[in-house]
């Protein structure tokens, strides 16, 4: 976890769900690794709740470490990959093929053969973190770019572009006045993200709580007068319309106050994460702007936030399995498609990483529509659409959101991965056993009988002298639904 320790929301908060309803891993981790867990969108149809949980991020490291350790027929290699194993295309291949790859060559020189390769490279590909006028190449702080496979990519003949991202800067908690800023607590029962978790690992009395603040119009006086320092704002390359930094709120909204939410960065830390304060001004005109915020007049900044250019692959050219249409066994997922996000990048892995499977097995890829999963729409949306900006989920972009509930991504997605080999069989049983339940319990409410003037008496209804039979499942619908 890079950047923001959350996971889910609205949207988002889908996409974690459909993830663990094909056995993926990071639902059940956040179940393990959660400090403040909340369902958001309540006021609105349980179709768009959205849920979210803030994440301890050194538990959550040690938790998915440990789940992948414990992994069968896993080899785990930590490398970095300097280029691709390319040869000439197989026969089956269509005309647009130029290539087909079989491994990756590491920056040591040691080559690492496979059927199918996925490249996630996250903003690594001719990354280049920006603070103020300074820019550095770099994927994140501490890591250098991925430049070797950038060129790979661009020789190879994809179509490359620009995107850039950003981090708010860290703050010590210790130095923060939380009685001026306005609590936010955590659900009463927390809802697990995982359909095989009853329950999340905390306790709902030891959540941790976040906290709400604003910016004023100092902040804006202060970014106005300094914008002239910061060179990713000249430079203009597009960044994400949906989780602008604090200077494009600023420029594009300059007389409304912006939410600064401080979040928790964990039980053993004192770290402090602002989110909606993304931010790449000079270090220096950070901690003043951090000071100019309500309870946050003597917080010290523990680190400066940055912006990151990178370049990434226009997703129309891969397909619906994720596959590149120009180099077979090839598969991209992830902010390498012009995404923005964990949801969004865990979604694409799980999806490219069962195509690689698959293919690898010469067997016919898995494809999900927009009609059944939200893992679907964006799919969709991405080869069909490209990404001229970072892109991000919506329940909006769902025409059929109604259906694709939170609660029944396990009803809609998990046989179909049983059935490709991804899902186990405890969790397809468990599946099951739901499913068994549900239809028992819509077999009770259909089966129940009693006339209408009964039903309204029980239900506290004005009184009617009907008495026709009705079941309780017409009854729910009529009075609750129809």
């Amino acid at each position: 976890m890079s950047c923001n320790p959350a996971f889910g929301g609205i949207g988002k908060g889908h996409l974690i769900k459909e993830i663990d309803a094909l056995d993926g891993l990071c639902g059940r981790i956040c179940d393990l690794s959660g400090v403040h867990y909340r369902m958001l969108n309540t006021r609105k149809g349980p179709a768009v709740w959205g849920p979210r949980a803030q994440i301890d991020r050194a538990l959550y490291k040690k938790e998915m470490q440990k789940e992948l350790s414990a992994t069968e027929n896993l080899e785990l290699m930590s490398a970095a990959v300097d280029n691709l194993l390319l040869g000439r295309p197989t026969e089956t291949a269509h005309s647009g093929v130029k290539f087909n790859c079989h491994g990756v060559i590491l920056e040591s020189g040691q080559t690492v053969r496979a059927k199918s390769v996925v490249l996630t490279t996250g903003t690594f590909l001719r990354g280049e973190i920006v603070i103020g006028m300074k820019s550095t190449p770099a994927g994140r702080i501490g890591d250098g770019p991925a430049v070797g496979l950038a060129k790979s990519l661009d020789e190879a003949g994809f179509k490359l572009g620009r995107l850039k991202t950003g981090t708010p800067p860290r703050l010590d908690g210790k130095t923060i006045d939380f009685s001026r800023a306005t609590p936010s607590l955590a659900d009463n029962s927390p809802v697990p993200f995982s359909f095989m978790n009853d329950r999340v690992w905390i306790e709902p009395s030891k959540q941790l709580k976040c906290y709400l603040t604003y910016t004023n119009k100092a902040v804006v006086d202060l970014i106005r007068n300094n914008i002239h320092l910061n060179r990713a704002v000249i430079r203009g390359t597009t960044g994400p319309r949906y989780c602008p930094s604090i200077e494009s709120k600023v420029l594009r909204f300059e007389e409304r106050s912006h939410q600064v939410w401080l979040e928790p960065e964990g039980l053993s830390s004192d770290l402090i994460y602002p989110q909606g304060m993304s931010c790449t001004m000079p270090e220096e005109i950070q901690q003043q702007i951090i000071n100019c915020i309500p309870c946050l007049e003597k917080a010290v900044m523990v680190r400066p936030g940055y912006g990151v250019e990178y370049d990434y692959v226009d997703p129309r050219q891969i397909k619906s399995s994720l596959e590149t249409h120009l180099i077979q066994n090839l598969f991209l997922a992830g902010q390498i498609n012009g995404t923005t996000g964990y949801e969004e990048a865990a979604a694409q892995g799980i999806f490219a990483g069962i195509n690689a499977v698959l293919k690898g097995r010469a067997q016919p890829p898995f494809t999900l529509s927009r009609t059944e999963s939200y893992v679907g729409v964006m799919i969709d949306d991405l080869t069909t659409f490209g990404a001229s900006e970072p892109y991000r989920m919506f329940t909006n972009r769902a025409e059929f959101r109604i259906h694709l509930r939170p609660d029944n991504a396990d009803l809609r997605l998990t046989e179909k991965g049983f059935r490709v080999g991804c899902v186990s069989e405890n969790r397809w049983a468990r599946t099951r056993q739901i499913r068994d339940d549900l239809d028992s319990c819509l077999s009770l409410l259909k089966d129940f009988k009693q006339p209408v003037c009964k039903w309204r008496t029980d239900l506290d209804r004005p009184e009617q002298t009907s008495t026709a039979l009705k079941s309780a499942f017409e009854m729910i619908w009529r009075l609750f639904i129809g």
